[in-house]
């Protein structure tokens, strides 16, 4: 993925500049913040995902009484790709079917929490990773300690209910605002 301690994590291309930034000690808290939302958008906003939340939109959308509501949700996960958040997806809105909660209202909480679920599990590979550079003497642990340090701040900072968002619009470029760059050919020209 990267040069350097993070070059065997084993996550998408997507994470690379978050796993340049918690290096960086130029980089701030807030640009590894902005690098991990849009990191998360980049990795989860795909066709598969696509495909399952268009099927559950359009099972909620035909306004029926649903006898099975357990069984709808299974239903629309059989015909979906397999992927670890679709996992968590189907988990979050199982429990909420089964504790008597419309599947419209469901979706919401259950869309949260399973993007929580993938943010603590990309945390821990980027924990890690850390520990594996530690103790290969790829970093110091003083380094390391940053790293994880920067690496909490920045998944601290992503706010589920922005990615949800992102998700259901199908927008990957949904931070590319917040990066903070500026790719201007005048950058950095004092106009007088």
């Amino acid at each position: 993925m990267t040069d350097g301690p993070f070059k065997n994590l084993k996550l998408g291309g997507c994470w690379k500049r978050l796993a340049e930034a918690v290096q960086n000690d130029a980089a701030s808290l807030g640009e590894c913040g902005a690098f991990a939302s849009d990191a998360l958008a980049r990795h989860l906003v795909t066709t598969e995902h696509a495909k399952a939340l268009h099927e559950l939109d359009a099972h909620i959308g035909r306004g029926q009484l649903d006898l099975d509501p357990l069984g709808s949700v299974e239903a629309i996960f059989d015909h979906c790709a397999k992927t670890p958040f679709l996992d968590a997806l189907q988990k979050e809105l199982l429990y909420r079917a089964a504790n008597d909660t419309l599947l419209s209202d469901a979706i919401a909480p259950a869309l949260d929490a399973a993007i929580d679920t993938h943010i603590g599990e990309t945390r821990n590979r980027f924990h890690e990773e850390c520990i594996r550079a530690q103790e290969a003497g790829e970093m110091s642990r003083s380094e390391a300690e940053q790293a994880r340090k920067k690496i909490d701040a920045a998944f601290d900072a992503v706010e589920s209910g922005k990615v949800r968002d992102a998700l259901l619009g199908g927008r990957k470029d949904a931070f590319e605002n917040d990066l903070g760059r500026n790719d201007s050919v005048d950058e950095g020209m004092v106009r007088l």
